[in-house]
């Protein structure tokens, strides 16, 4: 199966909450796959949660785990 923080842009109805560590939210860059497992895309965190998020409207939850 392939999961990704991109594939929130196919729940328009928000039904997934998204949960991000605070680790990873402090790195610069985050991992994902383009709603496909046979490419990576590699995004600076700040354009995940001050763009990419909004866009598709989607809020985060930020986690300590």
């Amino acid at each position: 199966g392939s999961v990704s923080v991109l594939g929130l842009m196919n729940d328009t109805e928000n039904h997934v909450q998204l949960l991000i560590d605070e680790d990873v939210l402090n790195s610069e860059y985050v991992g994902c796959h383009p709603c496909i497992n046979t490419s990576s895309l590699r995004l600076r965190t700040k354009d995940l949660v001050e763009t990419i998020l909004p866009a598709i409207h989607h809020e985060f939850v930020r986690v300590k785990l």
